[in-house]
């Protein structure tokens, strides 16, 4: 699997266009992103049985992400729902759900891209399948110092693929400069300053107004506008078609926490915690994200002493249309009585961005629970087919 993945990132490093300028270059520190999707996978069987048997998985996850020079804020949510009835009369229709949300605040020390002071928390909702009841909430606040900032390279992509497509329909004579591309991607980077300003129904005019003026000043037009062929396209590119996320840079954290309630409504900890957040845009088409986190108990009320997860993404445009989206998720547990628990779960898939707001989704995962009470002895196998509605 490790080979695989070396061998996708390099394939993708080849395959992407040769520009003179790299995501990397894009810095603005003034950002703010939302990510937000609805999906569900719906199994019904009748007929040769008891009764009418389904089963049905609903997710949702959001991700909102504000950066300023002297501070920035993100906050990430994730959501899944389950609801079954066997086939047989006496299998009674059973539901479970699992909802997480963690978030932070980086406070910059005299408001430089370094050193910064940061509070953080996580909430926790679940209910077994087998459970009359949800389980009482998790609540963890933590707090403590870091270093390093990320960087939303986003604008910068949807300001390549609008040259790309300019330049196919003949509607500038050249590609842009480094600085001109930094200033269109600037431009597009503040839409919610010109919703702000003007209004939902008339910002685009003047969206669409500065976004010419960086085409003219660069002096690649072929004519004295983009036209109405051109401001179209522009419009289809940033409203119908997809961009995936492009961050860069790095995080580090680390401060205690204080679990306030636990699952158990018993037990409360205080913890040692540690975080690293990394993103590298491979080429123009390609995203790498990693995200690992540390905590361990103090004076633990419960068998837990320390635990781990590790996510690694990495996404590829195959096309405007087409997004190749691969996941390793680690999770690892270390107990004082209990056997430690260790579990992998490594995704890949494709998906089709249908319109903006709507995709089809393919993906294969592989899972497997190498220790513990729930110990497998082979890798569960999942293909999932389903339609994501992206909500923000």
């Amino acid at each position: 699997m490790k080979n695989i993945f070396i061998l996708s990132v390099t394939t993708a490093s080849l395959l992407t266009s040769v520009n003179a300028i790299e995501m990397t270059d894009y810095k603005v520190v003034d950002s703010f992103y939302q990510d937000s999707y609805l999906n569900g996978n719906l199994n019904i069987d009748s007929g040769n049985q008891d009764q009418t048997s389904y089963n049905l998985h609903l997710n949702a996850n959001a991700e909102v992400v504000k950066s300023t020079l002297p501070y920035s804020f993100d906050l990430k949510f994730d959501g899944n729902s389950d609801f079954s009835q066997g086939p047989n009369d006496t299998d009674d229709s059973v539901d479970s759900y699992d909802t997480t949300a963690t978030g932070h605040f980086d406070k910059y020390i005299n408001n430089d891209n370094k050193f910064f002071l940061y509070g953080s928390g996580d909430l926790g909702y679940r209910k077994g399948a087998d459970a009359d009841d949800a389980d009482d909430p998790f609540v963890k606040v933590g707090a403590g110092a870091g270093y390093g900032r990320v960087y939303d390279a986003t604008p910068l992509a949807k300001a390549l693929r609008i040259v790309e497509d300019l330049l196919k329909y003949k509607l500038i004579k050249n590609d842009l400069s480094d600085k001109a591309y930094i200033s269109l991607a600037s431009v597009i980077d503040k839409e919610d300053e010109y919703k702000s300003k003007y209004g939902l129904t008339e910002y685009k005019k003047y969206w669409y107004e500065d976004m010419e003026k960086v085409f003219k000043k660069s002096g690649v037009l072929k004519k004295d506008s983009l036209g109405a062929f051109g401001i179209v396209r522009i419009n289809e590119i940033l409203d119908i078609e997809r961009v995936s996320t492009r961050t860069h840079g790095w995080k580090v954290r680390g401060g205690f926490g204080k679990i306030l309630s636990n699952y158990d409504g018993e037990s409360e900890d205080a913890t040692v915690d540690a975080e690293f957040e990394y993103g590298l845009p491979i080429g123009h088409e390609s995203q790498y994200t990693e995200n690992l986190r540390m905590s361990k108990l103090l004076d633990s009320d419960t068998d837990t002493k320390f635990s781990l997860t590790n996510t690694m993404s990495y996404t590829y445009e195959l096309s405007d249309r087409i997004d190749w989206e691969n996941n390793w998720l680690l999770s690892y547990q270390q107990n004082d009585v209990a056997d430690d628990f260790l579990s992998n779960n490594f995704s890949t898939g494709f998906r089709y961005y249908i319109a903006n707001r709507i995709s089809f989704d393919t993906t294969f995962s592989v899972s497997k629970i190498n220790s513990g009470p729930g110990e497998e002895e082979d890798w569960n196998k999942n293909l999932f087919a389903g339609v994501t509605y992206r909500l923000k």
